[in-house]
């Protein structure tokens, strides 16, 4: 075939640029950084998820009983702690439906200090420890239930019970602390965000709202409801004193056994856990309930030694030490278990 030519006089026709934007480095360059950086994305994703836990915190769901609770049937671990939530919002194993002869079927209710937050592995908590521990020190069986909640007060404790009863526990032990008599039924809106109630979308994402960002903006969580003592509470405290007759007769009703376990905060310790203390001795001596002051169990060691915060929420330690004065106390808590 002739070559083609171009006519004489005719006007030329420009040729495609070649080695231009879409051929040039810079967009070569943008393409490997936007490549990288989603790259970088997927993998922090993937490990702050897979290996971190986060994206996965443990919920809370409204309860129209209880203002809320632990959602159920939770099994969730995070920052390399094991939190595992039965189908009735409680931190511990499944309640058997038909009970071995002879065992000892124990129902701790409380707060954030029994239920311990995630920052404490599921087998270090102490109610797991007297799980394992028990049945050697009894010679039976023993099943531990662990009904709690972040920012839960006596009220909340008790409408636990009224709505779900005592699971045909043999003894339940109400674990209190120093701001639960002075302190009003606890709500989602008491909580916030510190008790989430959904998960968020990325794992990125809570990284930055629940960590990076209040640190940058020198945020302070929201209190626990339960942590702050309440000056001239006169009306609450009796409120709760009735919450705890309530308790007491339910529990009663129901062919159980109360007994009141007052772990304090150990920032508090000799003062005001006094007040507290003397309040609670004087109810259960009225009452006749077996009562462990454990107080003595903390006092030797310092804030920094068995909590996680300022002397409040109990670390791995602290859960030890309460454990083990449970056990020692055992034989004048439950005479004839």
């Amino acid at each position: 075939m002739p070559e083609r030519t171009h006519p004489p006089g005719a006007p030329s026709i420009p040729r495609p640029l070649r080695n231009g934007w879409e051929h040039s480095p810079a967009r070569r360059l943008t393409f490997w950084f936007l490549g990288a950086l989603i790259l970088f994305t997927l993998l922090t994703e993937a490990g702050l998820r897979f290996i971190l836990g986060l994206g996965n915190p443990i919920l809370i769901q409204a309860d129209p009983a209880c203002s809320y609770i632990l959602k159920p049937d939770q099994d969730v671990k995070r920052f390399f702690v094991h939190t595992r939530i039965n189908h009735y919002g409680m931190r511990s194993d499944e309640p058997s439906q038909k009970r071995q002869p002879g065992s000892l079927r124990l129902m701790f209710v409380g707060d954030s200090v029994t239920y311990a937050g995630t920052r404490v592995d599921q087998q270090q908590i102490f109610t797991e420890l007297l799980h394992r521990e028990l049945p050697a020190q009894l010679h039976r069986p023993v099943e531990v239930l662990n009904a709690s909640a972040g920012a839960w007060a006596p009220d909340n404790e008790l409408a636990y019970l009224r709505s779900r009863g005592a699971f045909q526990s043999d003894i339940v032990l109400l674990v209190l602390n120093d701001g639960d008599l002075a302190q009003p039924r606890s709500s989602l809106a008491d909580v916030g965000e510190d008790l989430p109630h959904q998960r968020p979308l990325t794992a990125i994402g809570e990284l930055f709202t629940r960590f990076i960002r209040p640190h940058i903006l020198q945020l302070t969580q929201k209190a626990d409801a339960g942590d702050q003592l309440s000056a001239n509470a006169d009306a609450q405290i009796r409120a709760n004193l009735a919450n705890l007759d309530a308790i007491h007769a339910l529990v009663t009703s129901q062919g159980a056994r109360l007994v009141l376990i007052f772990v304090p905060f150990r920032r508090d310790i000799p003062s005001p856990a006094a007040t507290q203390v003397a309040i609670l001795k004087s109810w259960t001596g009225t009452n006749h309930i077996p009562m462990l002051d454990a107080t003595s169990a903390e006092a030797p060691y310092t804030s920094a030694q068995i909590t996680l915060d300022n002397g409040i929420h109990l670390n791995a330690h602290g859960h030890r030490l309460i454990a083990q004065a449970i056990e020692n106390a055992w034989p004048q808590l439950a005479p004839n278990p």
